[in-house]
């Protein structure tokens, strides 16, 4: 029984003093952990922007010169394709139209119907603004995605047989919208 009579027992003092230095050295670890998932956020939001342009310049790369030409004309919800478009009724269904340069910069819409003999592709909404005879158009994979993206055309020499494509993506961060431009140079007739 003597043994039991001279254990001590922790205090209250020694545990309110236990739990003050656990606080203060768990504040700064969960600070350092929020910050740490904010700074992830971003950069995997930045990440998939660059995927997505990098992805889209890969295939203007090795884009065969069919998919690329200039609009012969256009309605509210169609385009008139160059001859050289070819492929049967329906081959570019659920294809992306990019307008990248001339009247209507900027614009992309997906196929949803393709006319193999006169080369009309109809459109899933109306253009804002009709591209026309100046308009270069190229014609890609569907890319589903949430970020918005343009393809343009960087102004070059007219006489230049290559032309310098540029995808820019834009993406938001800590609330503010930012862009990534990714370029290649593409052979163009």
């Amino acid at each position: 029984m003597s043994f039991f009579l001279n254990q001590k027992g922790i205090s209250l003092i020694e545990v309110t003093v236990a739990l003050l230095i656990f606080g203060v050295m768990i504040i700064p670890l969960l600070c350092m952990y929020r910050d740490g998932s904010i700074y992830a956020a971003v950069a995997g939001e930045k990440v998939a922007a660059l995927n997505l342009a990098r992805g889209l310049i890969e295939e203007i790369k090795g884009m065969p010169d069919a998919r690329l030409g200039l609009v012969r004309g256009a309605t509210r919800n169609t385009v008139m394709l160059e001859q050289r478009a070819g492929g049967g009724n329906n081959f570019y269904h659920n294809y992306n139209l990019a307008i990248c340069r001339g009247t209507g910069s900027g614009q992309i819409k997906k196929i949803t119907g393709y006319d193999g003999v006169t080369h009309q592709a109809v459109l899933d909404g109306d253009w804002q603004i009709l591209p026309d005879t100046s308009s270069f158009y190229l014609l890609y994979s569907y890319h589903p995605t949430d970020y918005h993206y343009t393809i343009n055309v960087v102004e070059g020499s007219a006489t230049s047989l290559t032309k310098t494509l540029q995808v820019t993506v834009y993406y938001t961060e800590k609330n503010q919208e930012r862009q990534i431009s990714l370029t290649t140079e593409r052979l163009v007739r």
